[in-house]
Parts: C-alpha cells; structure tokens; sequence
C-alpha cells in the first residue's frame, strides 16, 4: 500500500464552520481513501496554521511516497505578499525530491480583500517548477475561507482523477 501525506491547514483537517471546533464527518482525505486503489492517504493538518512556520516542523518522508501540500491562505490572511509565501514553499520543499511532491492550489478565498492575490498565490504555485494541482473552483461554506461538505468531495474527486491519471500514465510506462 503506498503513502500520502497531506500537510494542511484547516481546510485539510475538515473544519466545519457551522460549529466551535466541528469537523465534518467526511473530508477530501476520506474521499480520496475510497476512490483511489492501492494508495492510504492521511493528513497532517493544524487549523490555522501558516506556511511560514512549516520550516520548523520536521516530516520523516523516507516512508512516504507521495507528500502534498496545501498552504497559503492563512498567510495571506495574516498579510504576507505572495513573494514572501513563495520564499517559504520553497524553504519547505527545495530539498525535496519533486517526484514525490504535489502542491495542492488553496481553495480561492471568497472575500475581496484576498480573492485577488488567492488566485495570484494559485497561479504562482503553477509555475514554480513542481507538480501542482489547481482543483478550483470549489464549493465553499458560508465564511469564504473554508470548504463546504459539498466542497471536500468535490477536491477528493478532482484529486483522485489526478491520481488515477498518474497511475495509469506511470503503469503503461512500466
């Protein structure tokens, strides 16, 4: 069974706004566990949490075969531009080997102060010289900045038809 390791903020945890600290029942990540054959994936996920101090934590990957992240919307929320949100992608994945790397474009964040750099930060991810996947656009919950239900099995399909391209792609190479 291969590995995937989802590095996240709330939207990978599954928060649910509707509620203090509520989670919803099914997220993306259980999506992706039905759909996708032969792979376990599982998340490593902080609400809140920013980019910026990802550097610090440390991942064992050796046993991880694929490894996505998804983190940016935080940072724009807190203010940082979308260069220094970069500088820190790349403080986390330079020393990587990009074939077992996936970033994940954030949902675009619906409020107009960070609708427009949300898609700037998207369309620089694309562009960075790693794979990257923009499943936008997505349902979003009523706050602007979290998925919805409707949301999670949206990004758990898109992503699984990512997968199941690639593994189709790496099968008929071999």
């Amino acid at each position: 069974m291969k590995k995937v390791l989802f590095l996240g903020d709330s939207n990978t945890w599954g928060y649910d706004p509707r509620g203090y600290f509520q989670r919803y029942d099914l997220t993306y990540i259980d999506y992706l566990n039905d759909l996708v054959p032969g792979w376990i994936f599982f998340e490593d996920a902080i609400n809140g949490r920013l980019l910026r101090d990802v550097k610090e934590d440390t991942f064992d990957l050796d046993s991880i075969d694929l490894f996505c992240v998804m983190l940016g919307s935080n940072d724009l929320i807190h203010y940082y531009d979308v260069d220094q949100i970069l500088s820190f992608m790349h403080e986390l994945i330079d020393s990587m080997d990009k074939r077992k790397l996936l970033i994940l474009c954030p949902p675009i964040l619906q409020f107009d102060e960070f609708r427009d750099e949300s898609m700037k930060l998207n369309e620089a991810y694309k562009v960075m010289g790693v794979p990257c996947l923009d499943c936008n656009p997505l349902d979003m919950s009523f706050d602007g900045v979290h998925l919805s239900e409707k949301g999670h099995k949206e990004l758990g399909i898109k992503i699984a038809e990512y997968m199941n391209c690639l593994l189709y792609t790496s099968d008929a190479a071999d």
